[in-house]
């Protein structure tokens, strides 16, 4: 049902806020004195809201016609605000119905109103290439909600905390590759969180990549792949033997196999959809991510449950002329920002420096200025390979950070460098 602002509605709004001190609190944080469309009511509830601010009442009349007079200048004449607060105090209160109805009308209002101004403010910002603050203005319009969630009272909400955590952990958990982690992790990760995998260049970091979206997709996720560095059709290829064990060099030549056994993965897992989109490298910034997730919505009714950047260094800073650690960390910051927003889980990788070749073992020191990176996310793994390790197809896997569980532990894994898939060794099975 739509309502227009009218005269009535207005002075049915400022009668509330004149006679009911919760209807004023709640409005007051959405509506500013510009929404209104007159200037006599939007001096009017200026001046309610100011007596309020200071003096933590509601004013009569007589102390809003002095505040008006205040602000005026002593040649204008203040009868036509003596008149309008007679026409407002004058209402038939069954006339203005129930107080609900009135704060779901202004809040509805507040927002059209707030993305109309930013609209028109962008216009200015879009010419001088401010994308970051028009970005900031719409978000700000889009969050306007009197409903705001305040908090928890600690000691009353025990038993509902532990129901969230219950269903937090039955329904909303990411689980990882590989078993043992997923044990350290009660479950595995979290949405709105940022994982990532650190490691030297050509040493798996895609591959282990798409590995985690095709555990997603068992696990009936939506995952969207975002490419900075492939074609589609290679990432696409990559998915392809993971998830049929067909290896790389026979795809071409196996497609009625693959086909079946794509059929039968799908059958087993029904609900998961898998989307891989390439951007150039370099070219695109988390503005063209948080675009493309705004269009899969809209033209796809795609919402994805993980989303895998590949890989951050290849993402552009949307503020550029930083130095290149602090622009790393700022990427990193909007990606968890992003999870956040979407409510999703979000993997990214990120290379070492040039030192990560010749280390056993990749920790923190690898990174050197850019360990910024990892102070941002939420769970950190490197992959580590010497090259005997490389020729018998193993590798490391090192716990580097963990928010929710247990780091700093090497776990031993397999490659299948035919069909691009991990396995968990037996450290027991690995030890000397």
């Amino acid at each position: 049902m739509k309502y227009e602002f009218s005269d009535n509605i207005q002075r049915g709004i400022l009668f509330l806020s004149k006679y009911n001190q919760d209807f004023l609190l709640q409005i007051a944080p959405l509506v500013k004195s510009s929404y209104f469309e007159y200037p006599i009511h939007s001096t009017i509830f200026n001046g309610i809201r100011d007596f309020y601010d200071e003096y933590k009442k509601i004013p009569q009349d007589i102390h809003l016609v002095e505040i008006i007079k205040d602000k005026k200048s002593s040649k204008e004449d203040i009868s036509d605000y003596q008149d309008e607060l007679q026409r407002i105090n004058s209402m038939d209160v069954s006339s203005i119905g129930h107080t609900d109805f009135y704060l779901d009308l202004v809040e509805k209002f507040a927002k059209r109103q707030a993305m109309r101004d930013a609209i028109t403010s962008s216009i200015s910002l879009l010419q001088d290439e401010r994308i970051d603050e028009i970005e900031s203005l719409v978000r700000e319009a889009l969050t306007i909600n009197r409903n705001l969630n305040l908090g928890q009272s600690y000691f009353d909400e025990v038993l509902a905390r532990f129901e969230r955590s219950l269903a937090d952990n039955k329904d909303n958990r990411f689980r990882l590759v590989f078993d043992t982690l997923n044990r350290e992790l009660e479950g595995g990760l979290s949405a709105k969180e940022l994982a990532m995998v650190v490691a030297p260049p050509g040493v798996g970091k895609s591959l282990y990549l798409v590995n985690q979206g095709v555990q997603a997709l068992m696990e009936n996720k939506n995952v969207l792949y975002i490419s900075l560095e492939m074609s589609e059709d290679k990432i696409a290829a990559r998915f392809d033997s993971v998830t049929t064990l067909i290896p790389q060099r026979k795809l071409k030549d196996s497609v009625k196999l693959l086909q079946k056994r794509l059929g039968l993965f799908k059958e087993k897992f029904p609900k998961g959809r898998l989307l891989i989109k390439e951007f150039p490298t370099g070219l695109a910034n988390i503005n063209d991510v948080r675009s493309l997730l705004v269009q899969l919505h809209n033209y796809e009714d795609f919402v994805p449950d993980v989303i895998i950047i590949d890989y951050l260094e290849l993402l552009r800073p949307v503020n550029e002329g930083m130095a290149e650690y602090q622009a790393q960390q700022r990427i990193a910051e909007d990606l968890r920002g992003l999870a956040v927003e979407s409510n999703a889980l979000m993997w990214t990788a990120t290379q070492t420096n040039r030192q990560g070749r010749q280390v056993k073992l990749i920790t923190d020191a690898e990174l050197a200025d850019a360990y910024g990176k990892i102070r941002t996310c939420d769970y950190a793994i490197s992959l580590n390979q010497t090259e005997e390790e490389f020729d018998e197809g193993n590798m490391r896997c090192y716990v580097m950070k963990s928010r929710n569980g247990k780091q700093r532990f090497v776990l031993p894994i397999c490659i299948d460098y035919s069909t691009l898939s991990l396995t968990e060794l037996d450290p027991y099975e690995t030890a000397e």
